[in-house]
Order: C-alpha cells, then structure tokens, then sequence
C-alpha cells in the first residue's frame, strides 16, 4: 500500500531539488537548466532517502507520474552531436 503522504514528500523534494539544482546551474553558466539527467536524478533521490533503487511503482514513481500529469515535469532525451542518443532526462515543462 503506498503512503500518501510520502508521494507528498516526494512531490515536494522533486519540486526543491529542481530549484536547487537551476540555482546551481545558473550561477555556474546564467542559464536555466534544461532538465535532469535521469540516473542523476535518482541517485539523488536515493540519497535523500525517498527512493530505494530498481523499485517500480513506489511513492517517487507515483509522484513523478502525478507532476507530470499536472504538466510540472516532462521526460525528455539529450543526443550527441551527430544525432545519436545520450541520456534521459526529467525535465521542467
């Protein structure tokens, strides 16, 4: 049974770690950051203690579902400069 109050908790870290990280990012180049990259992101989120690794369907998954069907977050891909693949990202929309 997932908690709902720990989807809140997660909601709510989604939202200060993406302030965070955009702080750090624009100090460093005065630019907005275009999203997170997405293993980067969850070795942050288990870090924090909300998310255990290679677990589906938890309170993080949940809350990430939930931000972006509000339309706060989107996923997204980076790719190469020949067009080629990179990484994933979670990204504000």
């Amino acid at each position: 049974m997932l908690n709902a109050k720990k989807i809140t908790w997660c909601e709510n870290w989604i939202k200060a770690t993406f302030k965070k990280e955009n702080e750090k990012y624009k100090q460093a180049t005065g630019k907005n950051i275009g999203g997170i990259e997405r293993n980067f992101f969850f070795e942050l989120a288990a870090k924090s203690g909300l998310y255990e690794p290679d677990t589906y369907g938890s309170e993080m998954s949940q809350a990430l579902s939930r931000l972006h069907d509000t339309g706060f977050i989107k996923f997204g891909t980076r790719n190469d400069i020949d067009g080629n693949f990179a990484y994933y990202t979670i990204e504000l929309a």
